[in-house]
């Protein structure tokens, strides 16, 4: 076997949410991996951020500390940036090791003068750190008594220069460890080693599993056992995560492909066969749309859906055969209940996202994040716009394809989408591809000036994506769509090769012959309103604004309390930004009376009945900044539309 990185995952302190990980390195490989400028000098280092979710998330911070020994030996360990460190191999013990490092090194950077004496079998480092794991969320590691989500990126820390070998992953249940339940299954998309008699033993004696079919079983771990999985080099590993605890499972085929869903923390009456059912039914679609129709899906091993059900929550990311999912566990479907829940088409349209990305994304990529990404640093594209909104486009209208939603339900997640987009003045002052360049200081780092500021490439790049598909259809009479686009774009990529930042108008023509060149360089680079009205119109839709009597319609966005509106956001341009009110007063009193819901909602009723162009009414609001009590003149002669409508059928 050649050289290998082997790491092994301790669950073993769930009660402080700690892992303990360690990377075990044969000595001359350790040494092979140092750079000759700097001696014999091991770095370590880990990502920053994870490939999907475009925010430099500092995932060093949850390291505690980081230790090496070797030959029952430590050996300095310095942290020479936020995310490296470096380990002094010349502390290594004994003179027949250090003759053996010296041989190491010198092979390694170096052809040999001559041949050097036998020497005892070198040992191994070994490297340990702790890693606090209480992130609740897709994109790094959550640990207790109950179970593990593990993500790569934020948990193993590598060798610099060994990021193409191959790794083992052991994850390791340490028998005087607290954790709840007999047994626990786990879900992860690489191929999971074989184990021992032993491990077989103390790993599937107490196991227990639901909702499993004759030709899938979960892998099992138990106290005193152990899981191993491989994978063919860092940016593999770190590209599956793992969910471990009492989970439950469904199973369905696609195209002869199996597709797993492994679910945490969902109540004991959780209907999966109805979940999968409409799970097969929508990924169908998909690998459809991508021209599959013979099983030879990207990911011929399987398909993970891992989901974690809590009380609130709504989330994804996409993996090479994974995703990871966090929804309200009151979201899912129950069994012997025919009615959905409410969020139930929600979670469906979450799952249809992140499976779309398995091409969209995880194999058609931005030419920026090619070879491949760099994890310390930013990676900077304006074609987000297209990888996630056209994602964000084609969730819903799977929905809709495969019959999972009524034709009115995607209408009116369409009027909702673009309710998102229209209600702030952000696009006026921010294209969707300045939008994608910005994401990591702007997107994710949203606050009280978001409307106003930041255009989501989410949102915006999917009614670019309709505007497209209507564009395309039209030109065409309907021999033409955006689908045929996107499997242009499936043939197109390759190893190593991408989309290039402008590239996307040369493939449209190529794919269907149409030059939308100039349309899209104004809607995707242009500040102007999409002209949604025509586009929805050529797909069978009609538009109109709606107004709303609340607070939304002062260009106020915020909550209700005991003691008054809290303002959380204020709209430029709105009656609220002319008055001067600001994020973070406290508003009481509305035309000498207290303010409440019932009583802005009268107001504003009655300000819209008495409303004549070129007349302004105002009323006065009180309210406190800063615990000091202010006057604000509030002129309500023109209140904004803040919510848009679609319908299905065209207006006359």
């Amino acid at each position: 076997m050649g050289p290998m990185l082997t790491y092994t995952i301790f669950l073993q302190d769930p009660h402080g949410h700690y892992l303990d990980l360690e990377l075990a390195l044969p000595m001359p490989l350790a040494a092979s991996l140092t750079d000759p400028s700097l001696g014999p000098q091991l770095q370590l280092a880990l990502p920053a951020w994870i490939p999907g979710s475009y925010l430099v998330r500092e995932f060093s911070r949850h390291v505690l500390h980081v230790q090496a020994h070797c030959a029952g030996q430590a050996l300095p360990v310095h942290k020479t940036s936020k995310d490296h460190w470096q380990i002094d191999l010349a502390a290594v013990p004994n003179n027949s090791l250090s003759t053996s490092l010296s041989t190491s090194l010198s092979s390694a950077h170096a052809a040999p003068q001559q041949a050097q004496p036998t020497t005892p079998r070198p040992s191994t480092l070994h490297i340990r750190w702790r890693v606090y794991a209480w992130d609740l969320s897709v994109r790094g590691a959550h640990f207790d008594a109950s179970h593990a989500f593990l993500n790569g990126a934020a948990l193993f820390l590598y060798p610099v220069g060994g990021e193409h070998l191959p790794a083992q992953v052991h994850v390791h249940w340490p028998a005087n460890a607290p954790l709840q339940g007999q047994a626990w299954t786990a879900a992860c998309g690489l191929p999971l080693l074989a184990e021992t008699a032993a491990e077989k033993t103390a790993n599937h004696a107490a196991g227990q599993t639901t909702h499993t079919t004759p030709t899938y079983t979960p892998p099992t771990l138990s106290p005193g056992g152990t899981l191993s999985w491989s994978a063919p080099n860092h940016a593999t590993l770190i590209d599956h995560p793992w969910e471990l605890g009492q989970l439950h499972w469904g199973h369905f085929d696609v195209q002869g492909v199996p597709h797993h869903v492994a679910v945490y923390g969902a109540d004991a009456d959780v209907d999966l066969p109805r979940l999968c059912q409409d799970l097969a039914a929508i990924c169908a679609g998909h690998a459809s749309l991508f021209g599959h129709v013979s099983g030879n899906l990207p990911f011929a091993s399987g398909y993970w859906f891992m989901v974690h059900a809590t009380d609130a929550g709504h989330g994804g990311l996409e993996h090479r055969n994974s995703t990871a999912l966090l929804c309200s566990r009151h979201d899912l479907p129950q069994l012997g209940v025919a009615k959905a829940p409410k969020g139930y088409e929600a979670f469906l349209g979450l799952c249809s996202h992140e499976y779309f990305h398995a091409w969209h994304v995880k194999r058609i990529q931005p030419a920026a994040f090619l070879p491949q990404h760099r994890l310390h640093q930013e990676n900077y594209t304006e074609l987000l716009w297209l990888f996630e909104g056209f994602t964000s486009y084609y969730d819903d209208l799977m929905l809709l394809r495969t019959q999972r939603i009524t034709q009115a339900a995607y209408a009116h997640a369409l009027g909702k989408t673009i309710s998102q987009v229209r209600k702030g003045p952000a696009q006026a002052v921010h294209s969707v591809a300045e939008s994608a360049w910005d994401a990591w200081i702007k997107y994710y780092r949203q606050d009280e000036n978001a409307p106003n500021a930041v255009v989501s490439y989410y949102t915006k790049g999917a009614l670019v994506a309709l505007c497209l598909d209507a564009l395309l259809q039209e030109r065409s009479t309907g021999q033409h769509s955006l689908d045929d686009v996107m499997r242009a774009l499936w043939q197109h990529r390759s190893v190593g090769v991408g989309v290039a930042e402008r590239e996307l108008p040369a493939m449209v023509q190529a794919a269907t012959g149409l030059d939308v060149e100039k349309e899209l360089n104004t809607w995707v680079h242009g500040r102007e309103e999409l002209p949604l009205d025509w586009a929805l119109g050529v797909l069978g839709y009609t538009l109109e604004a709606v107004e709303r009597d609340e607070a939304a319609a002062l260009g106020l966005y915020g909550s209700f309390k005991a003691e008054g509106f809290a303002v959380r956001q204020v709209i430029n341009g709105s009656p609220a930004h002319r008055a001067g009110i600001a994020a973070g007063d406290l508003l009481v009193a509305l035309d000498n009376k207290r303010l409440g819901e019932a009583w802005l909602q009268r107001c504003i009723a009655r300000w819209r009945a008495k409303a004549t162009p070129g007349t302004a009414q105002a009323a006065m609001l009180m309210g406190f900044r800063a615990d000091r009590l202010l006057h604000f003149n509030l002129e309500t002669g023109a209140l904004r539309v803040v919510e848009w409508k679609v319908s299905v059928g065209r207006a006359d």
